[in-house]
């Protein structure tokens, strides 16, 4: 069993830590451990890597995993965290909005989500937060049913990481 204190760094974050993986893996030199958005947050977890390796994480507290963190680096090897993907909902915005209209759309848009205490995640002109199962867009739908005209809701399932500060209990 190999005992992991401290994330190294993030592959996504570090061109020379990306160099480093994308060489190692030419070389079938990385293991993959695999873990949910909610076990991101844990300090504590035994995992076994998608080789076979047996890790035991023991994080400082307040520490947070990230998709493409490297949490062993040796010469020959190295270990990174794989937030696995899931249901999300985006909500996109129209480009019909009148200016007049778009503070309803957007309080009304972070009203209704954060009444469900939803983790959200903001990129551009969309909203996107985890849902349980397919037929909670349907909801969605309903909750936002007065802004209807200036949203499209769909599913997608990608790696959910909410915006910093954003990460909220959820229900």
């Amino acid at each position: 069993m190999i005992l992991i204190e401290k994330i190294i760094g993030n592959v996504v974050a570090d061109l020379e830590l990306k160099s480093v993986y994308e060489s190692l893996k030419k070389d079938d030199k990385v293991e993959n451990i695999s873990i949910g958005r909610l076990e991101s947050e844990r300090v504590r977890m035994r995992k076994v890597s998608d080789k076979g390796t047996d890790i035991a994480l023991t994080l400082p507290q307040g520490s947070h995993l990230h998709d493409g963190d490297v949490v062993s680096h040796t010469q020959n090897s190295m270990i990174i965290i794989r937030i696995a993907p899931e249901n999300v909902a985006v909500v996109n915005l129209r480009k019909n909005i009148p200016p007049d209209h778009l503070l309803k759309v957007a309080l009304t848009i972070g009203h209704t989500i954060g009444n469900l205490h939803r983790p959200l995640r903001i990129e551009e002109d969309r909203a996107i937060f985890p849902i349980q199962t397919s037929s909670e867009v349907e909801l969605f739908k309903k909750l936002l049913s007065p802004i209807r005209d200036h949203i499209d809701i769909k599913i997608d399932n990608i790696v959910f990481e909410a915006n910093l500060g954003s990460d909220v209990h959820e229900h």
